[in-house]
């Protein structure tokens, strides 16, 4: 009898231990620029941050426009991240009332798979640490965190509360984000009074010979053009050929728009950034100015093609590339992506088929407004000139 009762004891002590140690206190003394400091300093590799707070009037844009949040939802919040090429972001928010904290939970998560859609194909290993954030919540506290180390940050986090066992407190990693909007958000309409981009007028001073109707930036395009083409393209070349010199050309020149990554209320698009200006002049553009540069080159040497606006991918914005006719066939070729950043350029979107677009997530188009690129004869690599 001794025995039994020895061993309940021993049973009803391990269980009520086990049971201690998954207590989650959500208690802390901490203010929340103390819990988002313990999170950095639980990083190795972490670049420099920008932190926001309720004082600073981006704090608003951050929870509704992009977070997606009701602002009376959010009782405090600090929100720290990174500028330019990466998607290092760290935000600890403590909500009004706990019960908003699942809605809150899932909104993040959208804009995490949205956050890596943005680096996607652009900066894959930005993408990747995008890819791999998580969202922590406990009670009425929820932490965003995209970083090198997402788990290390999670423990760091529920470390401000009290000691912190594997299984409480809510992570949510990789789900799959709700259906992105599908407005189209495409460049931005320029003023009357803007020296706008005229691809028909360039195009028509090309033929001609007569530039005198131009403005003084479709002049600039239209020379530098026509260099690129007296320095690239040489008699007897075929509209591969042609058509493979300028995709270099434009890759090796240019380099992405860092511009395109900005977030704060004072961040936009450079100036011709969506245009051939971009490329050529600045060298420096986003994919519209990839895809418009590529168009009027083809354009100009008599080589059939057209620019596809695709509709918002996970990234919840409007991406555009090409597609080339040779030989009857059409082929897609994205410039752009061919233009890594922090990569060198590549010829992994060049002359490839839609089927293979189709097999990313920011390719997305209206399939019923352009042809079915099957081509396969000029692939990259597969055909000898």
């Amino acid at each position: 009898m001794k025995k039994l009762l020895c061993f309940i004891f021993t049973f009803l002590l391990i269980f009520s231990i086990a049971g201690c140690s998954k207590q989650q206190t959500s208690e802390t003394d901490m203010a929340l620029e103390d819990m988002v400091s313990v999170i950095q300093q639980s990083q190795q590799e972490l670049p420099e941050l920008t932190q926001i707070t309720p004082e600073d009037t981006d704090f608003t844009t951050w929870l509704s426009d992009y977070y997606l949040l009701q602002t009376g939802q959010v009782a405090d919040g600090v929100i720290c991240y990174a500028d330019g090429v990466e998607a290092s972001e760290i935000a600890v928010l403590a909500m009004t009332d706990q019960t908003d904290c699942k809605e809150a939970e899932e909104d993040l998560n959208e804009y995490i798979q949205n956050r890596a859609g943005v680096f996607e194909g652009y900066a894959p290993q930005q993408a990747a640490m995008a890819k791999a954030g998580i969202v922590v919540v406990n009670d009425r506290y929820i932490a965003l965190l995209i970083c090198p180390e997402p788990q290390t940050a999670k423990e760091a986090f529920l470390g401000c509360f009290g000691t912190h066992v594997e299984g409480n407190g809510t992570t949510v990693g990789e789900t799959t984000a709700a259906a992105p909007s599908l407005e189209v958000e495409g460049p931005t309409e320029p003023t009357e009074t803007e020296d706008v981009y005229d691809a028909e007028a360039v195009l028509q001073a090309y033929r001609s010979g007569d530039d005198s109707s131009l403005s003084e930036r479709n002049r600039s395009i239209l020379v530098a053009a026509k260099d690129v083409i007296a320095s690239e393209i040489s008699d007897g070349m075929s509209d591969y050929e042609k058509e493979l010199a300028i995709h270099d050309f434009i890759t090796g020149w240019s380099r992405f728009d860092y511009s395109v990554f900005g977030r704060s209320s004072a961040d936009g698009f450079t100036d011709g950034s969506d245009t051939p200006y971009g490329v050529l002049i600045d060298q420096s553009a986003m994919c519209h100015g990839y895809s418009s540069t590529f168009q009027i080159f083809m354009d100009m040497l008599d080589i059939e093609c057209m620019t596809v606006f695709g509709i918002p991918g996970s990234n919840g914005s409007e991406h555009s590339w090409n597609m080339v006719k040779l030989d009857g066939e059409w082929y897609c070729v994205d410039c752009a992506w061919d233009d890594p950043i922090g990569g060198s350029p590549c010829h992994t979107y060049f002359n490839v088929t839609s089927d293979y677009l189709r097999r990313g997530s920011i390719h997305r188009w209206d399939e019923s407004s352009v042809p079915e690129a099957t081509g396969t004869e000029y692939a990259y690599g597969s055909h000898e000139p």
